[in-house]
């Protein structure tokens, strides 16, 4: 089995991301706009074009306060998903449903 390299995901926009976890959602994201918020990736939509916007899919998150966990919005549509260098890569905040 081939061993899955994880890159440096400041510089990746969240389709490039979901590109890089497999194409499977659950993955955790923050922007760097976002004071007190954070989002689990729930659904990006079909892929119809390539890198590194891939068609511009609709993206869909569960967004979570970030020192609690707290579920504040399910399954918003993600603004910009294709913008570069404000999305973050992070682990899922404390008290956050996995």
């Amino acid at each position: 089995m081939k061993a899955r390299v994880i890159t440096e995901f400041s510089d990746l926009n969240i389709f490039q991301k979901n590109d890089a976890n497999g194409r499977e959602p659950g993955f955790w994201v923050r922007r760097t706009t976002w004071a007190d918020s954070c989002a689990r990736i729930v659904e990006v939509g079909p892929i119809a074009g390539p890198p590194p916007y891939f068609g511009n899919p609709k993206v869909y998150a569960d967004i979570h306060n970030l020192a609690s966990g707290e579920l504040i919005e399910a399954r918003a549509k993600l603004p910009v998903p294709g913008t570069y260098k404000t999305w973050r890569r992070i682990d899922p905040p404390e008290g956050a449903g996995r």
